[in-house]
């Protein structure tokens, strides 16, 4: 009886892990590029990105090509997917790193995602997630027009690699994340030392959230010069 119920376990669980994500994005972020657009140094910069998606079928995949390449930066190294990946294509691409102030412009207008960094008061200086629904939203039903295959952002899992590349450690608080794998509820101080990393992952409200109001907010940076 005992065997019975662990191998039902363990098929409800392949089952979540087979159906619980058509896509998933991994985005590096430096805290050198936020403090540069935050202090007005550069206007934007770009950081590395990789998406996994669902494969429409062999002959839709130029379909999808195509429409990652009309929806973000430099779109490059389209492949297929691996072992774990087999089902997915995959592409490398870059991200905008804009201002909070700007990314409403028209300049930035049609960016489908980005980083948004915002300076705050006693050398603080929030940084977060935009995502344009209504672009997300297009780029989709482009796809299932052409190919009868669909995809919803509520699929799809962001990831961000968070680096200090300062020479010196720095303060961050994060608040109703993942941070390497753990559930930060309430907010928590973490100190990043020296070309230390953590990895972020947004939860599902996290996400939701990003899509329908535009972005939220993945941390906060504290920064004395």
């Amino acid at each position: 009886m005992q065997s019975k119920r662990l191998a039902l376990l363990a098929l409800l669980g392949a089952l979540l892990l087979l159906t619980g994500c058509a896509g998933e994005f991994y985005n590096d972020l430096y805290v050198l590029d936020i403090l540069d657009v935050a202090n007005g140094e550069e206007e934007y910069l770009l950081t590395g990105g990789t998406v996994y998606i669902e494969s429409p079928g062999e002959e839709y995949e130029p379909t999808l090509k195509s429409l990652l390449e009309q929806n973000f930066w430099e779109v490059e190294n389209f492949r297929k997917g691996d072992g774990d990946y087999s089902s997915k294509v995959i592409a490398d691409l870059k991200v905008p790193v804009l201002h909070f102030d700007t990314w409403l412009t028209e300049k930035w207008a049609d960016e489908t995602m980005a980083f948004l960094v915002m300076p705050m008061e006693d050398g603080l200086i929030a940084f977060g997630l935009m995502l344009n629904g209504e672009r997300i939203d297009a780029m989709f039903a482009s796809l299932a027009e052409e190919t009868f295959f669909t995809l919803s952002i509520h699929e799809f899992s962001f990831n961000v690699k968070l680096h200090n590349d300062l020479r010196e450690s720095i303060p961050v608080y994060f608040q109703g994340l993942y941070v390497n794998g753990t559930p930060v509820h309430y907010e928590e101080l973490w100190e990043l030392a020296r070309r230390d990393t953590v990895d972020i992952k947004l939860g599902d409200v996290a996400r939701d959230y990003a899509y329908e109001e535009g972005y939220v907010f993945l941390g906060v940076l504290e920064y004395w010069e």
